[in-house]
């Protein structure tokens, strides 16, 4: 899944890679907006939805679109009241939710949201740390070597910008921000790296685009 220009604006494409080949790219958006950052969430049902942020002149939304059979759906806004709603990050948990996490902005600084989809609807979106006069940006979710739900995020704390995180229990909710120290980081990378199969990138994809990849 990538993002790509047209000349006059990016749209989001998509394409599998099965067997030894790549599909042929499917174009998923062809509205008026810059649509940029897609990511994806796979369902151990095999569910597919892709998220995006798309750019208009009037604020950025984050839009979506569900696999149906071999079609993707027409693209959905996500129901927010913020100025911008940026780059999106998402995880299909095995209860067959969704979980979103993006950076959200209501006219101060940027700070981190989550939702969760249950069976027919999102649940009222909430910040995920405490409140604060100060930037927190580019959000990633994903299940940790625990096994439980985890976000981390770059958020500016003291006298610079440091990686943060917060964990999610059943029945307890979100922990409370903790640092993530640089050498967690590089070992869980290191066992990413590892167990990652190795995937020659398509042809078609272009040199400049924003490009997503997933293994399952």
């Amino acid at each position: 899944m990538w993002s790509q220009s047209d000349g006059l604006r990016h749209e989001i494409f998509t394409s599998t890679y099965t067997g030894d080949e790549w599909a042929s790219p499917v174009k998923v958006t062809d509205n008026n907006a810059n649509n940029l950052h897609p990511v994806i969430a796979i369902g151990d049902n095999g569910s597919k939805w892709i998220f995006w942020s798309a750019v208009r002149p009037n604020g950025i939304s984050i839009e979506y679109a569900v696999l149906n059979g071999d079609e993707w759906s027409e693209p959905t806004k996500l129901p927010l009241e913020q100025n911008s709603s940026i780059t999106p990050s998402a995880l299909a948990d095995k209860q067959g939710g969704i979980w979103l996490v993006w950076a959200g902005n209501d006219g101060g600084n940027d700070d981190i949201y989550v939702s969760h989809y249950q069976k027919t609807e999102w649940s009222d979106p909430h910040v995920l740390h405490a409140p604060n006069e100060v930037p927190d940006i580019t959000p990633e979710i994903t299940y940790n070597k625990e096994d439980k739900i985890e976000v981390t995020w770059i958020g500016f704390r003291g006298k610079g910008y440091v990686r943060l995180a917060s964990v999610y229990t059943e029945g307890k909710g979100w922990s409370a921000e903790q640092e993530k120290l640089v050498e967690q980081e590089v070992e869980e990378e290191k066992v990413n790296n590892e167990e990652e199969q190795e995937v020659e990138l398509p042809k078609f994809l272009p040199s400049d685009s924003q490009f997503f990849l997933k293994i399952y």
